[in-house]
């Protein structure tokens, strides 16, 4: 079985297989936590900031408070005060005037900013896609390993089982919206300085970034709403979807043991409002596949997802 490369997936793997995670008996850390600790100390190790010149959207927070770790070689981003745009560009005399903005997940506590950021602008962007990875703001975590898991598991030990909403509690959720809503303005903006149609910018995201796109999704205004959206084993918070409301991408592993029921009812809410919508559904992948190759079919989620842009005249085919 492969690790998964995120620490929020590596967690989701444990506590699944750990029903007690965050229940620590009396004298000691639950089953399954030291071998944890032991394999995180091991493969989490800090990172220098991609080398990529980020783009602030907003005077909060301080660009050096972020916490820069890589798991098995893949970047992730913690303790995020001030949140920014990295832009991922096509090659020059290639960009068709599309763009995507990508925001990771994490749980609201960390970004997998390469295997659901990175990684996908770069698939984007060699198909003339304008990209910007989203590094929004997140619930704080202790500086040291420890104390990391120790607040991820707490936090996935009080996930109920067969989430249909994401009933996940964050005080960066709505921080994260507006994160999101503010990188959708921003790009529309300066859409003449990437050569972007500003009739063509669209936000899509994963797990957190995936909740985080449906809220951007249903609670903008006329400069900060986008074209196009795309939720990937994200979730979404009842309430009415707007009557402008973006077309939309759902897609999903059906043994995610996370949100593996909360895709299902975002295709419900956009479809029982008249908006256009698809949902996929690949048999096998878990929660947080990514842009990890996972010999599944849920690999091929984001050849899926470009052709429904390319279908949707939503990007130029290429």
């Amino acid at each position: 079985m492969k690790r998964p490369f995120s620490l929020f997936a590596s967690l989701l793997a444990l506590s699944l297989a750990v029903p007690a995670f965050a229940q620590a008996p009396a004298g000691g850390p639950p089953a399954g936590f030291e071998g944890f600790m032991a394999v995180m100390k091991q493969q989490l190790k800090p990172a220098p900031a991609p080398d990529i010149t980020p783009i602030p959207l907003g005077a909060m927070g301080s660009p050096s408070d972020t916490q820069w770790e890589t798991m098995e070689g893949y970047l992730t981003a913690r303790n995020v005060t001030q949140p920014a745009i990295y832009p991922v560009l096509p090659a020059p005399g290639t960009a068709n005037g599309t763009a995507v903005i990508i925001a990771p997940g994490g749980a609201f506590l960390t970004l997998a900013f390469d295997t659901e950021g990175r990684e996908v602008a770069k698939y984007l962007a060699a198909r003339g896609i304008t990209c910007f990875v989203l590094t929004y703001r997140v619930d704080p975590t202790p500086h040291d390993i420890d104390g990391l898991v120790r607040t991820l598991g707490e936090r996935m030990g009080k996930a109920p089982p067969k989430m249909t909403h994401g009933e996940i509690e964050s005080p960066a959720e709505s921080l994260a919206a507006q994160d999101g809503l503010a990188a959708v303005d921003y790009v529309r903006s300066h859409a003449s300085d990437y050569g972007i149609d500003p009739h063509k910018v669209g936000f899509m995201g994963f797990s957190a970034g995936g909740m985080t796109t449906t809220n951007v999704a249903t609670t903008y205004t006329a400069t900060s709403r986008p074209d196009f959206v795309g939720v990937i084993y994200g979730a979404m918070h009842p309430r009415p979807v707007p009557a402008d409301a973006p077309p939309a991408f759902v897609a999903l592993a059906a043994d995610d043991p996370l949100l593996g029921y909360a895709s299902v009812p975002i295709f419900d809410a956009w479809r029982e409002a008249g908006k256009p919508v698809e949902l996929h559904i690949y048999a096998r992948g878990s929660h947080g596949f990514g842009m990890r190759k996972t010999g599944t079919s849920s690999e091929h989620w984001i050849e899926d997802y470009y052709n429904w842009l390319v279908s949707e005249h939503l990007t130029s085919a290429k």
